[in-house]
């Protein structure tokens, strides 16, 4: 019997095989390997790059839940809307905190897996950000893998790097990191949560969403789970995973209580019409919100800061 291969988180070897699934999309079955040191949970075989064409960020390729292109070319119009206001408020709130004294010039961010665009516009769009000494310009700088990062380059004019650009960056470049649902994207993601630490200023944010594997609906669900899709999600997350991968990268992790980023989980996961209206007609009701916080566990997911 051929081994389980060694953590892609950890290195350990104490891992086994959960699982297999065979996706319609896919002439070969993935695996799911997991780590019994961190709780990292890993598939193989790794789908190349390439995957991240414009028909995935038209909404047309594995993912067919959400339509990138149409979030970038008009967010205002799109439940997308909530995720980015929430993002930006809970920076504006952690550099106030941060800033104990009046601190001027630009705000950098780096929206890291920055995909179609769409939190990038919303920011440029929002111009400045909200501290302690006013209203300081907001700077921001996308990196991605995907087709869309020439188009954002060239047609858009954004700053768009490569990971090989942002390896050469100095240390301290920016006061807040966003990661929206790309570190599951991710083969190795301690070297990446390793260069992202290096990169924040001291006291600087890192805003990190991914699904929760140990939230009691992907408990109950296991392998079907709706956020296992292997062909994408390749690193799989729990709260100790991610607290044990920024405490190596040297940072601290931060609890964070998300309120639109959640409100765009739920509406994005509607389906039909009439789905979305009961849903949100159902977020009016705080209580619905929390519970629904709880069985999939998103706000239990540490972002971090660098101390």
């Amino acid at each position: 019997m051929t081994p389980s291969p060694a953590c892609r988180a950890c290195g350990s070897r104490n891992t086994r095989i959960r699982g297999t699934q065979r996706r319609a999309s896919s002439q070969q079955p993935f695996t799911y390997h997991a780590c019994g040191d961190c709780d990292f949970l890993f598939v193989e075989p790794v789908t190349p790059d390439s995957v991240y064409d414009d028909a995935y960020y038209d909404g047309r390729g594995v993912d067919p839940m959400v339509n990138y292109r149409a979030e970038y070319e008009n967010y205002r119009a799109t439940d997308r809307l909530s995720e980015f206001e929430d993002l930006l408020a809970i920076a504006t709130r952690h550099l106030r905190r941060r800033d104990t004294t009046p601190s001027h010039g630009e705000v950098n961010w780096l929206d890291f897996g920055c995909g179609a665009g769409g939190l990038l516009k919303f920011l440029r769009d929002s111009a400045a950000i909200a501290t302690l000494s006013g209203r300081r310009p907001l700077r921001v700088m996308g990196s991605d893998v995907g087709s869309y990062s020439q188009r954002l380059r060239s047609e858009a004019g954004f700053d768009v790097r490569s990971a090989e650009d942002l390896a050469r960056l100095p240390d301290g470049s920016f006061d807040v990191i966003s990661a929206i649902e790309v570190i599951e994207h991710i083969a190795e993601p301690a070297p990446v949560i390793r260069l992202l630490a290096r990169l924040l200023k001291p006291g600087g944010l890192l805003l990190l969403t991914t699904g929760n594997l140990a939230s009691p609906m992907a408990r109950w669900r296991g392998l079907k789970f709706g956020y296992c899709m292997p062909e994408i999600h390749i690193s799989l997350f729990c709260p100790a995973t991610l607290r044990r991968l920024y405490g190596d990268a040297g940072l601290i992790p931060e609890s964070v209580q998300y309120r639109g980023v959640l409100n765009f989980k739920i509406l994005k996961s509607a389906g039909s019409p009439g789905r979305r209206r009961l849903l949100r007609y159902a977020l009016h009701f705080p209580g619905f919100r929390r519970l629904v916080d709880l069985l999939y566990g998103t706000s239990a997911m540490p972002c971090a800061r660098r101390p």
